[in-house]
């Protein structure tokens, strides 16, 4: 897929105009995930220094824009750069969907009434939250260089967050931590869940660069036992 893609964007073109596109997507996700995170967890109210479901609105325009640029360039260069055209379709969905879930954060943020504390979770959380935004920025990255290993690693790392995620959540549900409220912990579990769901765009972002157009999503072929 690399090569294909080094092919396809070496010069100006429609596609090249849609995957600059994709970045400025992955950068507005970024900003909302950022301060949906601080909302939740740093504050007392939900204010946000912009209208989260405008920018909600600029991705959903950013994606048109990205389908609209790729399905021109097919029609007029023809169907031998169709894998790569469908591999930035594959992408944007997955940035669209990232969108979604920072904004579930906010609504969370603003359903809590005050900041969010993760209890005996804490810690764990904390570095959840680290590692997922620093994501923003190695995907990013990935996509303006094609940086294969970068992405290679966002998909060797994915499950350990997938996994440390769900067992939070289970041990939420198991209620060990007995000293948060039915609120805190309804919030803390459906905001856990977000971050893997975060993560999981992310890592299938990062395997569009990295495998062929069926096993987008998936784990390289070789690791895949």
């Amino acid at each position: 897929m690399y090569k294909k893609f080094m092919e396809l964007f070496g010069k100006e073109n429609l596609l090249d105009r849609a995957i600059h596109t994709t970045e400025e997507m992955l950068k507005t996700d970024r900003e909302m995930f950022e301060e949906s995170v601080h909302s939740l967890r740093r504050h007392d109210n939900a204010v946000l220094p912009f209208d989260i479901y405008e920018k909600d609105k600029q991705i959903n325009s950013y994606e048109r824009e990205v389908r609209r640029n790729v399905l021109t360039h097919l029609t007029v260069a023809g169907i031998h750069n169709i894998v790569p055209g469908l591999v930035l379709v594959s992408i944007v969905i997955d940035v669209e969907r990232i969108g979604d879930y920072t904004k579930n954060i906010a609504e969370l943020a603003s359903a809590h009434p005050t900041k969010l504390h993760g209890g005996i979770f804490e810690d764990d959380l904390a570095d959840i939250e680290k590692i997922v935004l620093e994501r923003f920025d190695t995907i990013t990255g990935v996509i303006a260089n094609m940086d294969i290993a970068a992405a290679k690693k966002i998909m060797s790392d994915h499950r350990n967050i997938s996994s440390r995620c769900d067992q939070r959540l289970m041990d939420i549900i198991a209620e060990k931590d007995h000293t948060l409220s039915p609120g805190d912990a309804v919030t803390l579990a459906l905001y856990f869940r977000y971050l893997k769901r975060t993560a999981c765009h992310l890592t299938n972002i990062a395997s569009s660069i990295v495998n062929p157009f069926p096993r987008i999503g998936f784990r390289p072929k070789e690791d895949n036992n």
